[in-house]
């Protein structure tokens, strides 16, 4: 090669590695994320805090992209959307997909909390199903404050039951598959209605009342028809933020290391700001006259007993894909 030559092809490599250097880095990997419950629901609030604006801190990599809620994807479609990779993160509570993941049903009337169940094996066991059925990883689960979250609203004085601690014989519920199993023990009949449209079916008589934990009453305006919160308080949050296993496999590892530790942030301190939330909007739904009504003494017991012998009755009869026994030794503690 003569000198001129050796020149032109010295300015030409010097000249594309200016250009490299030039260019702009990788585009950071866009994620659709959606809620299954309302942009402006509290759980979907106290989630957009602890996880949403923790990944917003570094978008080198991976940015987050709120693609809508329940409007967008109806909340029981949005585990299948997930799990076929249209959606790659959901906030949902777990009983939306529970007639994917039968293994579902046990957050709500599992009595550990998020930690506990971490260092017990119950978040390896349950993980392995989420891998299997619905094609996710479990990033979070968020908003345990107590095993006490949820509440029965109604429209008419409560009957006590020495048997079952409340008669909802002849009662119309709404319902998911978190609460069939005690309201038709207590002798209900159960409605699936999407939350959007409790207040019309309260309004017109469709339903005498609902399942519900703490918060979002009053901002769907439900106190003008609900005149009783019925307690002992039962149950906790069933929602988790889980991703679709085969997108987060392909994230390069400084993004999984991000998602994993924002949805540790959800599960560890979504809670109190959720219970926050729930305060204020108790205090909006007392002052519209609801009346906090707990079911006294022995009434109350047979009340909880009914709730958590009527739903695990019904989970055992299920078809799990890990041993039912084990799981449940690391989801529930007798006695507790």
């Amino acid at each position: 090669m003569n000198l001129t030559l050796r020149k032109l092809a010295a300015a030409g490599a010097a000249a594309v590695a200016a250009a490299a250097l030039a260019l702009p880095g990788h585009a950071a990997e866009e994620l659709k994320v959606s809620t299954a419950l309302g942009e402006k629901h509290d759980q979907s609030k106290a989630f957009f805090t602890t996880f949403m604006d923790v990944m917003k801190k570094d978008e080198s990599v991976v940015k987050l992209k709120y693609i809508g809620g329940p409007e967008v994807t109806p909340n029981r479609k949005q585990g299948a959307a997930m799990k076929r990779g249209l959606i790659d993160i959901i906030m949902s509570p777990t009983t939306y997909y529970a007639n994917m993941v039968p293994e579902a049903r046990l957050t709500g009337i599992s009595n550990v909390s998020p930690q506990e169940w971490r260092k017990n094996g119950g978040f390896d066991l349950m993980s392995k199903v989420w891998a299997e059925k619905l094609n996710a990883v479990i990033l979070g689960w968020g908003n345990y404050y107590g095993y006490n979250q949820f509440f029965i609203w109604l429209k008419d004085k409560p009957k006590p039951s020495k048997v079952t601690g409340l008669d909802l014989k002849g009662l119309k519920m709404r319902t998911t598959p978190l609460y069939t199993p005690f309201f038709r023990a207590m002798g209900a009949t159960t409605k699936n209605i999407a939350p959007a449209e409790v207040y019309t079916a309260l309004e017109r008589g469709v339903v005498d009342g609902l399942a519900w934990p703490e918060g979002g009453v009053a901002f769907r305006g439900w106190q003008k028809f609900i005149k009783f919160r019925v307690g002992p308080g039962f149950f906790r949050s069933t929602t988790m933020a889980t991703m679709n296993k085969t997108k987060f496999d392909k994230l390069p590892k400084k993004a999984q290391e991000q998602l994993v530790a924002a949805g540790l942030n959800y599960e560890n301190t979504s809670g109190e700001l959720l219970n926050k939330l729930a305060v204020i909007d108790n205090a909006k739904v007392f002052k519209a006259g609801v009346e906090d009504y707990t079911l006294p003494g022995e009434y109350g017991k047979a009340f909880t007993s009914t709730i958590l012998n009527a739903n695990w009755g019904d989970a055992e009869k299920r078809k799990f894909s890990v041993d039912f026994k084990l799981l449940k030794s690391k989801m529930y503690k007798a006695g507790s």
